[in-house]
């Protein structure tokens, strides 16, 4: 580990245009590329991925929903098969703990790879690629994510063969238009490619599936920061104690499991802060959100398996909530809405612990104006159940596993400033008046600006690049259009005519307005930036 980061740090790869940047300890990083009019995502983790990496790898890939991503590891798959002569010692595909135990493991706080295809992989919907290395041998195998997109997973290995690989490697072709991806396997040294299955073989891959053409809000305590998640649950054989610390909560129709008597458990979840700014702006359409869960014990009651039910709460409650402080825990009705979702206490396999549940709904009454209380999980009750369900929590010390809220939504047509205090050199007011429209105008007012040419830079992506002492908000690499630069003086408008492009509806764009003046650092100011979402 100490010689990959003397010898490929960060620093070695920071200047490039295509590099996104790293974890904090430098061991795993992702890189932005594109080709064939597609824009993708590529991230590397390091082997054994410790649990604190794949919460900065789940950050990246929940900022950039709209890309198809290719992910990288080192240790994952194995090929026992071809390694043992035809007679395998396990099947072959992901690395079994028993080889783990062999080979020992690179990292005392990481996981293995079947829990990094269960806790990650499959639960990120752009992942369309795993690859990874190690083992030597080439291998493949497709499984299916919680979206019911495939994934290949695929091994290419060659560092048993003559002079530590004779140069060997694979290469990647992706035909979008015909949506796969061929693959071979050539060796530079030799000038030769390989024939077998194995090493030549085509892909399906849809990458239109792997990506959102809309944006999406995700929310998970300590993910990107978010540290709005409020949760606990309500305990009617303890009616005045809380459990807003604890790292499970519980719903259950018995928790002190009598045969006399049933006592519930109910379970309550909130998501704070999003709408507004910095979350979902306002006037937003709502056009999808799911809830996800995991549970750390479900039913294993062989004689009931009773269903949970989700209901949204009417009346407002907190961590420190008791069963008695809420009247005698949630009354559907008056309390809670009726079932909005339903979701077993049992999954086949037995060993899948997610739920995910469509809340849709709720965040559309959220987002016309009706109080964010969350929701509660009441469990289905039925005479002589002695079993129930235990979810982890937003104090859960495995962050990916904490509950998850993920929201696709549209955004309403219009401008938004953003960066005016990026930098005290970003100085000149930029706004936006009238409504960006296809075959119509945009109009962009800049204020508090010198009395000189001003050039404005329409781009459609975002940046934060130093320059003349403050801060370029737009994405000089994907500079759409320049204003004409016009006279000004104290106040002025621009207008920059929108083609009638079908196509165009709904994209966003960004602004920037640069002007000289003597009194800035550099002799310039620049604008804050302008968000620009087209209307129809």
């Amino acid at each position: 580990m100490s010689n990959y980061k003397t010898f490929f740090p960060p620093s070695r790869y920071s200047h490039q245009p295509w590099y996104g940047g790293h974890s904090p300890s430098g061991m795993s990083s992702y890189q932005v590329w594109s080709g064939g009019g597609e824009v993708f995502l590529s991230i590397s983790v390091e082997v054994d991925t410790p649990l604190v990496e794949l919460a900065w790898a789940q950050g990246v890939l929940d900022q950039h929903r709209d890309k198809p991503v290719l992910f990288t590891t080192h240790r994952y798959l194995q090929d026992a098969e071809d390694y043992t002569a035809g007679f395998p010692i396990v099947p072959s595909g992901r690395y079994p703990s028993i080889w783990y135990a062999v080979e020992g493991v690179y990292q005392p706080n990481g996981i293995q790879s079947e829990e990094l295809w269960d806790w990650f992989l499959r639960r990120n919907p752009n992942i369309f690629m795993v690859n990874c290395g190690h083992f030597h041998e080439e291998y493949r195998q497709t499984s299916t994510n919680l979206y019911g997109n495939p994934v290949h997973e695929v091994l290419a290995d060659y560092q048993d063969d003559p002079n530590g690989g004779n140069g060997w490697l694979r290469t990647y072709e992706f035909d979008l238009p015909a949506d796969r991806i061929e693959a071979e396997s050539y060796s530079p040294w030799l000038d030769q490619y390989r024939s077998a299955s194995e090493s030549k073989f085509t892909l399906t891959t849809d990458f239109d599936d792997y990506a959102s053409d809309l944006p999406v809000l995700v929310v998970q305590e300590g993910i990107n920061g978010y540290a709005g998640t409020q949760d606990t649950w309500l305990n009617e054989a303890k009616p005045d104690t809380s459990y807003g610390t604890y790292t499970t909560r519980v719903s259950d129709d018995d928790v002190e499991n009598s045969f006399f008597d049933d006592e519930q458990g109910q379970a309550l979840l909130r998501f704070d802060g999003l709408f507004g700014a910095g979350a979902i702006p306002p006037g937003s359409t709502i056009h999808g959100a799911t809830l996800t869960i995991e549970l750390s014990d479900d039913i294993d009651n062989p004689l009931f398996d009773p269903d949970f039910y989700l209901h949204r709460m009417l009346v407002p409650w907190d961590e420190g909530s008791t069963w008695n402080s809420m009247g005698s825990g949630i009354q559907v009705g008056s309390e809670a809405t009726g079932v909005l979702a339903i979701f077993s206490g049992d999954n086949s396999p037995d060993s899948d612990y997610v739920r995910r549940l469509d809340v849709t709904s709720s965040v559309q009454a959220w987002s016309a104006g009706s109080p964010n209380h969350g929701w509660a999980i009441l469990p289905e009750i039925i005479s002589g159940n002695d079993d129930g369900i235990a979810i982890r929590t937003s104090e859960s010390s495995i962050e990916i596993l904490r509950p998850r809220l993920e929201i696709t939504y549209e955004e309403p047509c219009g401008y938004e400033a953003y960066g005016l205090a990026a930098s005290p050199a970003n100085t000149m007011g930029l706004t936006g008046s009238g409504l960006p429209s296809v075959g119509g105008v945009m109009i962009a007012v800049t204020t508090q600006a010198p009395a000189a040419p001003v050039t404005s830079v329409l781009s459609f992506g975002q940046a934060a690049l130093p320059l003349f002492g403050g801060v370029v908000l737009v994405d000089p690499g994907q500079l759409a259009l320049v204003s004409t630069s016009m006279p000004l003086s104290g106040i002025a408008s621009w207008v920059l005519p929108i083609p009638a492009d079908p196509t165009l509806a709904g994209v966003v764009g960004y602004v920037q307005s640069l002007a000289a003046d003597g009194t800035q650092p550099g002799g310039f100011a620049l604008s804050n930036g302008l968000r620009v979402r087209v209307c129809p």
